[in-house]
Order: structure tokens, then sequence, then C-alpha cells
């Protein structure tokens, strides 16, 4: 909106207007046109989407990586060919994204859902359990609240029953563990074997496109499949951008420093306010306001400080009191001081 400045979104490290990454995608552009013009397996690949499926699976410290148009197409994907190698249950959390479930109800999957975050509700769901080969299935960070989830142990109660682990972790990939890799990572497990990542580009990395990683034979599957192949491959301009923006992650861990930075202030302003979040691991701030009514308040009152943190009614978060704002590397300190003036400043609730 005009002469507001965004304090929400998913551009966590600012890489969507970083000059490097726009010269990646203008350079790219120039050398292969605007678009694929057709799938993978016609004439639609170029030496560009080979070096980044090459350079997702060194930074993701995996067997394999494949890319196709949006992430959201991943659920689509992996649900497919997990059913076609005879896996028939999955076990998710209940507040996992639309398109894991998209996924499993298109594989005619079995759900059983256990609660948002629950280790225990897992354990009870999955005791005893001698069923088909089962799945078990959740987001990294979810994506409203910036909830971190447990996958050491999820991991550990997969492997008690046998299950693969399938972790969308659109939010965690270039924001958590020690190399940006996401949760996996943060959780001192590598993607490959039984776990298989969900990655997103139009987060953190700022341009488009989703990836898969995981181990070699799943990730061929997963190449191959319709859903990821028969329409054409990301445009190259974003090949570009992505490649650019994925080597500012790997060589340059200024965005990183600066966002987290930002995120340290802004946690600490609300906490002397008495406001409260939902989590304290992600730079999403999911602010936990007493009512929607005062967190549509308080969306009105950062407006007029200048700052846009809309409220609305998220798709995938059931909670009414959440008030959905990120730090993001690209705040200067005048940007940083209105937020806290308008924190600070904060009306109290009639």
């Amino acid at each position: 909106m005009s002469g507001l400045f965004k304090f929400a979104g998913n551009d966590y490290l600012g890489l969507s207007t970083n000059p490097r990454v726009i010269a990646g995608l203008c350079k790219a552009a120039d050398a292969y046109g605007v678009s694929s013009t057709s799938s993978r397996w016609a004439q639609g690949w170029t030496p560009l989407h080979e070096e980044l499926e090459q350079a997702l699976r060194q930074w993701m410290a995996c067997e394999d990586a494949c890319i196709f148009g949006a992430a959201y197409l991943g659920g689509a994907i992996y649900y497919s060919q997990m059913a076609a190698l005879g896996r028939r249950v999955v076990f998710c959390d209940a507040m996992a994204h639309s398109n894991q479930f998209l996924g499993m109800r298109s594989a005619a999957f079995e759900i059983r859902t256990f609660k948002h975050l629950d280790m225990q509700d897992l354990d009870r769901i999955t005791a005893g359990y001698h069923g088909p080969p089962a799945i078990v299935a959740t987001d990294g960070v979810f994506g409203i609240s910036g909830e971190v989830a447990d996958i050491a142990a999820m991991a550990a109660v997969a492997g008690r029953i046998g299950a693969e682990v399938f972790v969308d972790d659109a939010h965690g990939v270039g924001v958590l563990g020690p190399h940006g890799r996401g949760v996996v990572e943060l959780a001192g497990l590598p993607p490959g074997g039984a776990i298989t990542v969900l990655g997103s580009m139009s987060k953190a990395l700022g341009a488009n496109g989703g990836f898969l990683a995981g181990r070699k034979e799943l990730i061929e599957r997963f190449r191959r499949c319709p859903e990821a192949s028969g329409s054409s491959p990301l445009p190259p301009p974003i090949v570009g951008a992505a490649l650019a923006a994925l080597a500012i992650i790997r060589g340059d861990g200024e965005p990183r420093r600066r966002m987290e930075a930002h995120a340290a202030y802004m946690r600490r302003i609300l906490s002397q306010a008495g406001i409260a979040l939902a989590d304290n691991r992600h730079p999403i701030l999911g602010m936990l306001l007493a009512d929607a009514a005062d967190a549509i308040a308080l969306d009105h009152h950062f407006r007029r400080h200048g700052i846009w943190i809309p409220y609305f009614q998220y798709a995938s978060e059931p909670r009414q009191n959440l008030l959905r704002a990120a730090a993001r590397a690209v705040y200067t300190d005048e940007l940083l001081e209105s937020f806290a003036s308008a924190v600070r400043t904060r009306p109290p609730r009639e």
C-alpha cells in the first residue's frame, strides 16, 4: 500500500530486491529468453536448470534435489509417488499446509491427524501401529505463527514404526539451521534416508518455484512424475534469480545476520509491551493478542505509524487472535524505531 512499509510477507532476507538477484534474472533472460516454452523432457530444460538442481543438492547436503514450478505442487508430487510405492497411511500435524492435504487426498491416503505440535498425541496414535507402510508429515515452520516442529521427535516415531518423514519446510530453508538448510538441519538430521524435505524458492530465496530434497531413488521418481514434469519448468530468468540468491545465502552471511538481529530487537520490543509470540525461533513474529478485534486494532495502529502488518483470516491458521509480522533483513534503523514507537504507543483496549 502506498506510503506504508511492509513488515510482513516472506522475503526474510530481502533477496527479492537484491541487486545481485536482479542481475541474475536479467542475465538469464538475455541468454535464454523469458519462458521455457515446453516441458523438461522436451526442450524446456536448460543448463541453468541443471545448475540449480546441483546447487540445491550441494547446499542441502543431500543425495539429490529436483525443482518444479511452485512449492504448492510438492504435496501432489510427493504423495502420488509414495502411494505408487505402497504407502497408504499418513500421520500428519492437524495444521499442516493445504498442499499436503491436497496431495494426501488426491492419492487416496488414509489420513490420521495428531494435535498441532503435540508429540505425545503423535506417540498415542502411532502406539502399536502395524498397518501398511506409513508416512509422518508436518510443516517445518508453520507459516503464520512461526512455530517450529520437533523434527527429531517425529523422526524417532517414524523410525519406530518404519515410516517415511515428509517435511514441508517452505519457511525454514534459507532461515534456520547452521547453514540455512532449515528445520531438519536445526534438528541435527540431514535430508535423505527416510526424510524428504519440500523447500520453496519464493520465500527466503526471494525468487519462485519449489524443490524436493532427499535420497536419490525417490527424487528421481519425483523428477519424472507427471505432476513435476508434465508442464513447463521454471522460466530461465527465475532460475537465474534463484541461483544468484542461493549463492548469496551460501557465501554471504550478512543478510541472515541482519534478519536475526532485527528479529531479536522486535521480539524484545514486543515482550516489553506484554505482547506474547507463538514461537521465538523464527523471523515470523506471530503476535498472540486478546481476540480478532484486538488484532485488527493493532493492524490499524501500525498503519498510522507507516507500517503495514495486515490482519486477515489466514487460511492455515484457525486462531483468530494472531497478527503476523516478519523480521526482514532490509529494515533500516529508522524503520525499526517506527516499529518500536508504534508498539510502545499502542492504545489500551477499551
